[in-house]
C-alpha cells in the first residue's frame, strides 16, 4: 500500500457525542465534499467518539485500498487488507485496534485503522459505525467530484492544445457550475428539519418532473407531483424511471422519476445521484433511531407478559409513545418458514399493524412472533393481510383476552392457549380469538383432540351414527331440549314441533343412546357434549 498525505485531528470538537451529533457530522462532510475534509472530520469525530487515534487512513483507488495517511507498516496494511471490506478487530494485546470500513454505493471507499488502550463500549462502537454510513457516502461524493473535476481539467488541457476545443471546456464549466447549483440546493434541503420531503422537492424543481421517494418495503414516503402524473403504487413501475438508495451494502429506499421517455438530462441524473447520497445519509439515520425503539419496544414487551414492574413499564412505554393506560391485548403468531417471498414475519406484522393504525410493542422469539397491542381498533384480518404480505397461509394467530398493564400475564397465556388449541385443530391456520372459543377455553386439545374425541364418542357416538345412518334429527333434538333447560313448550316452539313428536323423538334418544335424561350426571354431560361438538364443528374443526 502507497502513503499519501497527513490526516490530520483538526476539525469543531463534537460537544456530546450521540446520533444526532454523528447526523450533524454528516450534514458537515457533505458542505465541501473532498477525500481530504471528509477523512479528517471522520478522524476528529472517532476520537471524540471512543478516543480513538488513526494510526492509518486508506482510500480506494481502482477497487484497491491504498494507505491515504500515517506511518508506514507494511504489517498494518496486511492486516486491514486481510478484512476484506469486513468490519473488525486487528489486535487485542497492548493495545486495541480495529478495521473500519467506509461504503459509498454499495461499494468500499476507504477504511480506517482506529486505535486505543482499551476496548471501546457497546454504546461507542454503535456510534462509530453509525459515523461509518455518512463517511462512505461523503467519500463517494467526492469520488465523483473528484472525476468529474479531473474530466474538466483534461478538457482543458486539450483546450490549450485545440483552439476546437474551447466551446466543449466552456460546456463543461457550464455543467459543473450547474452541478455545483444542484449540489447547494440540495444540501440546503437536507439541512432542514423535514430533510427528506424537502430533498425530493428540491430534486423536483430542478428536475421539474414528478419524484416519489419510497422505503424498502415500497412504502410512500414523500411524493411531489408534476403534470398530474399520480404517484406509483410500488416500484419500478411503467413510466417511472427508479435509483435504489444504498448505505452499507443495505437496499434502504428508491428514487423514482417520472420520465416515460427516458429522455433525462445529464444534469438531472447528476440530481438524481447526488440526492440519492443525500437521502441514504438521512434514511440510514432513521435506521439506526428506528432498530433502537425496535429493541427496546421488544425488551418491553418481554417484560410486560412475565409480570415486570409496572410503574417502570408505564415509563418506559411512553418513552416510546405507546399508552399502556387503557386495555391491551397480547397476540403470538407462528408461522411456517421461510416465507415463499423471503419477508420476515416479524417485519410483516410490525407493517400490517402500522397499516391498521394499531400501537403494538413486538418480540420477535425463537419460533414465534408476540406483540402487546392496543385494544381500541380492530385486528380480526390479521391472518388474511399477514397471508397476503408473506405469500403464504400456512400460519397461525392466537389472541389474548383484554386486560390492563399488570394483568397482560394473563392475556400471555390466554394467546397462548388460543394458539395451540387452533394447532391442534383440524383446521390449524388461521386466527384465533380467545373471546370466541367459548368452551373450548377449559377444554385439553391436546394429543390431536384424541382424548376429547373418545369423550364425545362416548356420549354422542350412538346418536351421531343413528342420525348419519336413518338422516334423523337426533342430536340436534337433543341440543335445543338441552338449552331449553329440559322445558316441553320451548323445545317444541324452537323445533317448531308438536309435544307428542317430541316426546317420541326424547324416548328415541333414550333408547339410542342408553341414557337417562332425568339422570343429573347424564344430562351434565350430554349438554357439555352437545357444546364441545358444535364449538368444534364451528369454529375449529
Amino acid at each position: 500500500m502507497i502513503a499519501r498525505t497527513a490526516v490530520t485531528d483538526r476539525s469543531p470538537a463534537i460537544r456530546t457525542p450521540g446520533l444526532y451529533d454523528v447526523f450533524r457530522v454528516g450534514s458537515k462532510m457533505f458542505e465541501k465534499p473532498t477525500i481530504r475534509r471528509t477523512l479528517r472530520i471522520a478522524c476528529a469525530t472517532a476520537k471524540a467518539i471512543a478516543g480513538c487515534a488513526v494510526p492509518a487512513a486508506y482510500v480506494t483507488e481502482d477497487d484497491h485500498l491504498v494507505r491515504y495517511s500515517g506511518k508506514t507498516s507494511r504489517r498494518l496494511d496486511l492486516l486491514v487488507e486481510a478484512r476484506a471490506g469486513i468490519d473488525g478487530v486487528l489486535e487485542n494485546d497492548a493495545v486495541w485496534r480495529y478495521a473500519l470500513f467506509f461504503r459509498g454505493n454499495g461499494k468500499v471507499k476507504g477504511a480506517f485503522a482506529l486505535q486505543t488502550e482499551a476496548e471501546p463500549s457497546r454504546e461507542e462502537m454503535f456510534l462509530l459505525h453509525a459515523l461509518a454510513e455518512p463517511t462512505g457516502a461523503a467519500l463517494a461524493t467526492a469520488e465523483l467530484i473528484d472525476r468529474e473535476r479531473r474530466q474538466a481539467k483534461d478538457l482543458r488541457q486539450l483546450g490549450e492544445a485545440q483552439a476546437g476545443s474551447n466551446r466543449s471546456m466552456a460546456a463543461t464549466i457550464v455543467r459543473l457550475n450547474a452541478h455545483q447549483q444542484i449540489r447547494d440546493s440540495i444540501v440546503a434541503a437536507a439541512g432542514t428539519s423535514n430533510a427528506e420531503t424537502q430533498i425530493v422537492t428540491a430534486l423536483s424543481a430542478i428536475t421539474k418532473r414528478s419524484v416519489v421517494l419510497q422505503d424498502s418495503l415500497g412504502n410512500e414516503r414523500a411524493f411531489i407531483e408534476v403534470d398530474d402524473s399520480s404517484a406509483p403504487a410500488a416500484l419500478p413501475e411503467t413510466g417511472w424511471q427508479s435509483t435504489p438508495i444504498r448505505s452499507g451494502g443495505e437496499a434502504l429506499g428508491v428514487i423514482g422519476i417520472y420520465d416515460p421517455d427516458d429522455d433525462r438530462s445529464d444534469d438531472d441524473r447528476f440530481a438524481v445521484e447526488f440526492a440519492g447520497a443525500m437521502i441514504a445519509v438521512e434514511l440510514a439515520h432513521h435506521r439506526r433511531v428506528a432498530e433502537v425503539e425496535i429493541r427496546l419496544g421488544r425488551d418491553l414487551a418481554d417484560e410486560l407478559v412475565t409480570g415486570g414492574d409496572v410503574v417502570d413499564a408505564l415509563a418506559r412505554a411512553e418513552s416510546l409513545h405507546f399508552d399502556l393506560s387503557g386495555f391491551q391485548r397480547v397476540v403470538i403468531v407462528s408461522w411456517e418458514l421461510p416465507t415463499p417471498n423471503g419477508v420476515d414475519i416479524s417485519e410483516a406484522m410490525r407493517h400490517e399493524l402500522a397499516e391498521l393504525r394499531v400501537p403494538a410493542l413486538i418480540s420477535r422469539r425463537s419460533d414465534t412472533v408476540l406483540a402487546v397491542v392496543n385494544d381500541s381498533r380492530d385486528f380480526s384480518s390479521l391472518y388474511e393481510r399477514l397471508s397476503s404480505t408473506v405469500l403464504s397461509t400456512l400460519g397461525t394467530v392466537g389472541v389474548g383476552g383484554r386486560s390492563t398493564v399488570d394483568d397482560l400475564p394473563r392475556s400471555f397465556a390466554e394467546a397462548s392457549r388460543a394458539l395451540q388449541i387452533r394447532i391442534e385443530s383440524r383446521r390449524p391456520y388461521g386466527l384465533s380469538n380467545i373471546d370466541d372459543l367459548g368452551l373450548l377455553r377449559i377444554l385439553d386439545t391436546s394429543d390431536d383432540g384424541l382424548e376429547l374425541d373418545r369423550y364425545l364418542d362416548e356420549w354422542l357416538g350412538a346418536l351421531v351414527d343413528h342420525d348419519r345412518d336413518h338422516h334423523s334429527d337426533l342430536v340436534h333434538t337433543l341440543t335445543v331440549y338441552l338449552d331449553s333447560g329440559g322445558n316441553y313448550d320451548r323445545t317444541a316452539n324452537s323445533l317448531i314441533i308438536g309435544r307428542s313428536t317430541l316426546r317420541y323423538r326424547l324416548s328415541r334418544i333414550r333408547e339410542v343412546s342408553g341414557r337417562d335424561l332425568a339422570d343429573p350426571d347424564s344430562r351434565l354431560n350430554l349438554h357439555i357434549a352437545v357444546r364441545v361438538r358444535a364449538a368444534l364443528r364451528d369454529s375449529l374443526r
